[in-house]
């Protein structure tokens, strides 16, 4: 009996202790993780209207373990896993505001989700995108049909939301769309430009309709711009000091009489109406001409008067090679030495250095080395004259010869080259054409035959 009583104490008291301990360790082994956001809100509260832009941050706790990840969704069906602890999310609405979820659940290192994610309303208001015109762009005064804008657009709910860009002439009436994508565009007459004076409107929207300020062209509220038209095949680049001006126009009068012919003067209104954003809108204007006389000074010390070889550099070969013809006319600086990239468009070795005393009095000549191209006689002085080296292959056309009673060490230095024999896109002179016009008739003689050469008599 006394051992009976024994075996059912020890029964009860395991019984007792299974009782009391197992069914707790099992509850505990349980629990999934608990989750919570950085901004909190009661069932059916929204945290205050903000932008599309927001960066959320959540967290979790396991009782008996470690949190591994979150599951995220934004329509508490479709989720996707992370082990970030924070994201910035772009809400994309299509009206003026809208109101988004967002469910965070934590996953433990036993693979256990928070049955109950925490949870947020985020309401946001769209915000109108800015427009401005990119600074140092502006349109010259007066310019030929092909005109080139850049501008910048931002969005404070991010620019990847501005959906198109919107342009006008002359008023804010006919807004015409550009995809969204774009920041710079160049009109031309097939754009509608005409000849005349013009101001141009830009503005954009987003995707959600809101529109931008409204930004024009020219800047100044009180001005336009002038479009003027192509009226021949022929353009005339000035680009020599004003002082020389009047020897310029004269020349070019009597030697162009007989050919209709545009002008773009680059120097005066120090250099205004040069475009600013060469590429597209200075080599689109080029092409709009079959020609391209550029005539530059007489080379020498004063570098002010240089013509604009990096204008040049950067605009030239993309003209020859879209098949325009090009005659240029200048002297070389006096500083410059060999090659380099001064004549990026045209087929030279190098260039011959300066010599002690360098002038091309009037009357020295330039002897033609090609059939039918006339001697050209000089009628000023032309300082600082330099010769050209050019590879085989490359037709020469003027040497320089002075006056025997007078030689200089740039003596039969070869003055004037042409690309190619037949076909030309190219004739170069190293000094100033129309200080070569002591004989007018062959002033006359070598520009027709130039034109012919490039096929427009």
């Amino acid at each position: 009996m006394k051992i009976f009583l024994k075996l059912s104490f020890l029964l009860v008291f395991f019984n007792f202790f299974a009782s009391c301990s197992d069914p707790v360790s099992e509850k505990y082994q349980l629990l999934p993780p608990e989750t919570h956001l950085s901004v909190f809100s009661m069932p059916g509260d929204t945290i205050a209207p903000g932008a599309t832009i927001k960066k959320i941050n959540w967290w979790g706790d396991s009782p008996n373990g470690f949190v591994t990840g979150y599951m995220i969704s934004f329509d508490s069906l479709n989720w996707g896993f992370t082990t970030k602890n924070d994201s910035t999310f772009i809400f994309t609405i299509q009206g003026s505001d809208s109101t988004f979820r967002i469910w965070v659940a934590a996953v433990d290192d036993k693979g256990r989700i928070d049955p109950s994610p925490a949870s947020n309303l985020y309401p946001v208001i769209n915000s109108a995108p800015i427009m401005v015109f990119d600074a140092g762009t502006d349109l010259p005064d007066t310019a030929y049909p092909v005109l080139t804008l850049k501008w910048t657009a931002t969005d404070p709910d991010g620019n990847a939301t501005i959906k198109n860009f919107f342009w006008s002439l002359d008023d804010t009436s006919n807004f015409r769309p550009v995809p969204g994508n774009l920041s710079i565009m160049t009109l031309t007459k097939d754009s509608g430009i005409t000849a005349g004076a013009h101001r141009i409107f830009m503005k954009c929207i987003d995707n959600a309709g809101a529109q931008s300020n409204i930004v024009r062209m020219p800047l100044d509220s009180t001005k336009s711009f002038y479009v003027k038209p192509v009226t021949g095949r022929v353009l005339l680049i000035k680009d020599m000091p004003l002082n020389e001006l009047n020897d310029l126009n004269n020349y070019f009068t009597q030697s162009l009489d007989t050919v209709k012919y545009d002008v773009l003067d680059i120097k005066s209104y120090s250099g205004k109406l040069i475009p600013k954003i060469v590429n597209p809108m200075f080599i689109e204007t080029l092409k709009l001409f079959k020609v391209v006389i550029w005539s530059g000074n007489r080379g020498g010390q004063q570098t002010a008067y240089d013509p604009n070889f990096t204008l040049a550099q950067n605009s030239i070969p993309f003209y020859l090679a879209a098949g325009g013809k090009l005659l240029w006319s200048s002297g070389i600086p006096d500083n410059f030495i060999g090659q380099g990239s001064l004549f990026n468009f045209a087929p030279v070795d190098s260039i011959k250095s300066s010599c002690f005393i360098q002038f091309n009095f009037p009357g020295d000549t330039l002897t033609s080395t090609m059939s039918g191209y006339p001697d050209l006689i000089a009628n000023q002085f032309i300082a600082t004259t330099r010769g050209l080296y050019f590879p085989s292959n490359v037709s020469s056309m003027y040497k320089l010869k002075y006056n025997p009673a007078r030689p200089y060490c740039l003596d039969d230095s070869f003055i004037g080259i042409k690309d190619v024999n037949n076909n030309p896109k190219l004739i170069l002179l190293v000094m100033p054409v129309y200080y070569l016009n002591g004989n007018t008739n062959n002033s006359k003689s070598f520009i027709k035959k130039v034109f012919t050469e490039f096929g427009i008599l």
